[in-house]
């Protein structure tokens, strides 16, 4: 860690004193006013860099804190572990402004046939409140977390691909259907919405992102006999740009 962050850090630290957590603690009103403008990034292989923009909505300034992990939903900025510099990696927003944040690879050893997933995490820290000095009080920061994915340029296929190449089966164990999803391709799939389609029947069930090349399996609890007739799959596919295209499958036995 440089000299730099180290300062950084200890900014945010104090950014943050005077904030006293309490039972009879007094929330102040939050929400989410820095938007952040994406749902989701993609990083091609042969981009230099690539940006974020942010803006903030609020009559007051925030500090806002970025950075990138592997897969590790309790990161914070002292041991972020994916490969990426982030500039700047700590800011000030004044009010009803925006800010761009540069985002570049330092790895060169990621897999070329697949893509691999990073996750980017953006803090707003809101200022403190001067009417509460006086009162005890629960001071909140926000977080927000999106998928960063890394593309190599040699991926079989294109992005676009992804929806016909997807394949479902559904077994029956006990009382529980079992819906083995599998992805033949070298990119992500994230599905969303799923439900099983079985005679006059929609039966939802839960989804998790596909990784490339990989079959997962997905248990419907206590969900009966299977039925007798075609059993589809109905789930929507998010795209490059956060949108939801909703699909159906044809699901063997």
């Amino acid at each position: 860690m440089t000299a730099a962050t180290r300062f950084f850090n200890t900014l945010a630290r104090r950014f943050l004193q005077g904030s006293v957590l309490s039972l009879c603690a007094l929330m102040l009103p939050a929400s989410a006013s820095v938007i952040v403008q994406a749902t989701r990034l993609v990083y091609p292989a042969e981009a230099r860099e690539i940006s974020l923009q942010l803006s903030n909505a609020d009559a007051h300034p925030n500090l806002i804190q970025v950075w990138a992990d592997i897969d590790n939903p309790q990161s914070d900025p002292e041991n972020a572990d994916a490969p990426f510099i982030i500039t700047p990696p700590i800011f000030r927003m004044e009010p009803r402004s925006g800010q761009t944040v540069r985002i570049m690879l330092t790895a060169d050893n990621l897999p070329q046939d697949r893509e691999s997933v990073f996750y980017l995490n953006t803090l707003q820290i809101p200022p403190k409140a001067k009417d509460y000095d006086e009162q005890n009080r629960l001071q909140l920061t926000l977080r927000n977390r999106l998928k960063l994915f890394y593309r190599p340029s040699r991926i079989a296929g294109a992005p676009g691909d992804i929806a016909a190449q997807l394949s479902f089966q559904i077994t029956q164990q006990g009382q529980d259907w079992l819906i083995t999803a599998r992805n033949p391709s070298g990119y992500f799939a994230t599905l969303v919405a799923g439900q099983v389609l079985a005679g006059k029947q929609a039966l939802g069930f839960k989804t998790e992102m596909l990784a490339p090349f990989s079959t997962s399996q997905w248990r419907m609890l206590k969900a009966g006999p299977l039925p007798s007739g075609p059993l589809r799959i109905s789930a929507a596919l998010v795209n490059d740009f956060g949108g939801q295209d909703l699909r159906e499958y044809e699901a063997t036995r």
